[in-house]
């Protein structure tokens, strides 16, 4: 069998790209969602300023592979550092045995700069940290969460045979749940309600906190609106946090189909540590939204120990994530990277971009 030829992803390339990936058996999404995805990746982001696109293997005329590279801004060792991610790894059967080609292109594209891939399966993982990848420092492997349908989340854990007992569960453990979250009705917290615009006060929450951390996402607000609102089909919600007639904090949450349940997953969480009751009040909020609008489950990742800390302090339960996420980088960008001086949240990747 010929080899397929490996090439940058172009503009000309979209159409095309977006009906290979809209036909790939076992892969979701029509036509015009992949070419959402495309301006979402590239066109629309901030980020996207001399970095590749991806590449694609083709035979002919026809697009039988491609990985796609999905830019992002973090604060690296205090500086603004275009940074890169990986996003639909998919090859055609036939060239299977070529795939390993398009994450060595994607590396060799990453040696300045640091690699993402916040999404791995299993046996994904297993390759890249062959290659060198490490876990990201953070404490991700663990959550909180909060049960807005108590009956639909515990219907969801049962087996078969056992699910008619998930009222008599929910009707138990509801009360329980209301009284460990009593911290989220506290009449002294301050006020957080959902926004859909993000104006000139997250460029002035970022300026007052941006040394907080060594190393973490830049949140100026061309990049919080990118990840809030450019996107038309994965919906995402932002909560903020008022305090002193500014902003205080806020929260970005991504909604996702879990094991059956709708779920609103916390993406970001930022705040001014100088405010009291900001985090308390934020997920109080969020919690109202989900329990309005149907949902069933919030969860929040402990992007590091200390956010962890607060969620159990706030009364939220925890439990292993099954997240999985790693970066690659060259060693002087990695040695700088300590879960001790970095906060690296949900933003990466397909992590924060798909559902």
């Amino acid at each position: 069998m010929s080899q397929a030829i490996l090439a940058p992803v172009s503009s000309s390339d979209h159409a095309a790209l977006a009906d290979f990936l809209a036909s790939f058996p076992g892969l979701q999404g029509e036509r015009d969602f992949w070419l959402s995805r495309m301006r979402l990746w590239w066109q629309d982001n901030p980020a996207f300023v001399n970095a590749p696109a991806g590449w694609v293997l083709r035979s002919g005329n026809a697009i039988e592979g491609f990985l796609g590279n999905l830019p992002s801004l973090l604060q690296c060792n205090g500086r603004c550092l275009t940074v890169h991610s990986i996003t639909t790894w998919m090859v055609s059967p036939k060239f299977r045995e070529q795939s390993l080609s398009l994450l060595l292109e994607h590396i060799r594209a990453s040696e300045q700069t640091l690699l993402f891939d916040t999404t791995p399966t299993a046996d994904v993982a297993a390759i890249l940290e062959s290659l060198g990848f490490v876990p990201l420092p953070w404490a991700g492997e663990r959550e909180s969460f909060i049960m807005a349908d108590p009956k639909r989340c515990i219907e969801a854990a049962l087996p078969g045979p056992l699910k008619p007992l998930a009222r008599a569960g929910a009707a138990a453990l509801a009360p329980l749940q209301s009284l460990r979250l009593k911290a989220l009705r506290d009449r002294g917290l301050p006020l957080s309600a959902e926004a859909h615009e993000v104006g000139a006060e997250f460029d002035h929450l970022w300026d007052r906190t941006k040394n907080l951390y060594l190393n973490t996402n830049i949140r100026t607000s061309e990049a919080v609106r990118w990840h809030c609102l450019a996107d038309p089909f994965i919906p995402k919600k932002l909560f903020v946090c008022k305090q002193d007639d500014r902003l205080a904090g806020y929260m970005i949450f991504k909604a996702r189909a879990r094991r059956g349940l709708t779920s609103l997953d916390c993406a970001d969480f930022w705040e001014d540590p100088s405010g009291r009751g900001i985090l308390e009040s934020l997920i109080a909020a969020a919690r109202e939204h989900a329990q309005n609008q149907g949902a069933d489950l919030l969860t929040f990742p402990h992007f590091n120990r200390g956010l962890g800390d607060r969620l159990g302090r706030a009364g939220l339960l925890e439990r292993a994530s099954g997240r999985r996420a790693l970066f690659l980088g060259a060693p002087k960008l990695l040695e700088t990277i300590k879960a001790e001086n970095s906060y690296l949240v949900g933003l990466q990747g397909d992590y924060g971009t798909a559902g």
